[in-house]
């Protein structure tokens, strides 16, 4: 009988601290209007722990939107999705870095998984939209602008809609 080798202990990354979520949340509030100071901020916050995934996550995005760094940038991004369970924040993360790039089909993979976690979070929604994505024709054989696909389009879209606001 030998002795068996007990599987490697997941590491948990410590929580952040409580200036560390300040940091975090200023820089989510500022990153809309003032990127730059933003990255200052989440920068301050990946230095305090270099393992918050948050901080990694918009750090990573932010030397995408700010510094231009992609490569880098999209590798901090992913990296935070791997390295613990994936969030609707950290998916967001990832695909606004990826739509930078131009990379749009693994963007809207990461808003996919960001809409399975979170389907009425309208931040997914938007992030949606931010991509300019069209829902594909409903008869896929005829063209687009075909008439029938473009009145089964209009249909469907107003009752999606209509449902969606009374809370079905």
């Amino acid at each position: 009988m030998s002795a068996s080798i007990p599987p490697p202990a997941l590491s948990v990354p410590p929580p952040p601290t409580p200036e560390q979520s300040r940091l975090i949340d200023e820089g989510r509030d500022l990153l809309e209007q003032y990127p730059h100071a933003a990255h200052k901020l989440f920068e301050q916050a990946y230095r305090i722990n270099l393992n918050n995934l948050r901080a990694m996550s918009h750090y990573g995005l932010t030397l995408v939107l700010v510094e231009g760094d992609r490569q880098r940038g999209i590798r901090f991004c992913e990296e935070a999705v791997r390295r613990g369970p994936p969030t609707r924040e950290l998916l967001v993360n990832v695909a606004r870095a990826l739509v930078e790039t131009r990379n749009r089909e693994q963007a809207v993979r990461a808003l996919n998984k960001a809409l399975e976690l979170s389907p009425n979070d309208p931040t997914v929604r938007e992030a949606f939209t931010a991509l300019g994505l069209r829902r594909s024709p409903p008869i896929s054989w005829l063209p687009r602008n075909f008439f029938l696909n473009r009145w089964i389009g209009r249909l469907t879209w107003k009752y999606r809609n209509t449902a969606s606001l009374r809370g079905k």
